[in-house]
């Protein structure tokens, strides 16, 4: 089974796609909803999260328009070649998701037969 990062904003549904992923066999390199409120340190937060990207096979994008720290962590993933799989985009996809390593799927949904194609 797969080491994953799941990088979103919605709290409720990265909650729920983490969920799906553990009660299927995979590992959640960094669970940052648990950790969302913790301001203590915000340099080795970063640092810890920075560290799950790295240390995951897999990166899935829960994509939605008004994010920002998502798409830092998918811009990490995408320069260390890890597979990403991008959930829920609706609008003209963007010419990065046309790289090799990743894959798109309509919604949440689909994640699981994504990750068995990969």
């Amino acid at each position: 089974m797969a080491k994953i990062y799941v990088a979103g904003k919605n709290l409720e549904r990265a909650r729920a796609v983490m969920d799906m992923l553990t009660k299927n066999g995979h590992s959640i390199t960094f669970d940052w909803v648990k950790d969302i409120e913790n301001n203590e340190n915000p340099a080795q937060k970063a640092i810890d999260e920075r560290e799950a990207v790295k240390n995951s096979d897999i990166l899935i994008y829960l994509w939605e328009s008004d994010q920002e720290s998502a798409r830092y962590e998918t811009g990490m993933a995408m320069g260390l070649h890890k597979l990403i799989i991008v959930s829920g985009f609706r609008k003209k996809h963007p010419f990065f998701t046309s790289l090799p390593e990743i894959t798109s799927v309509s919604n949440d949904n689909e994640i699981l037969f994504a990750l068995g194609n990969l």
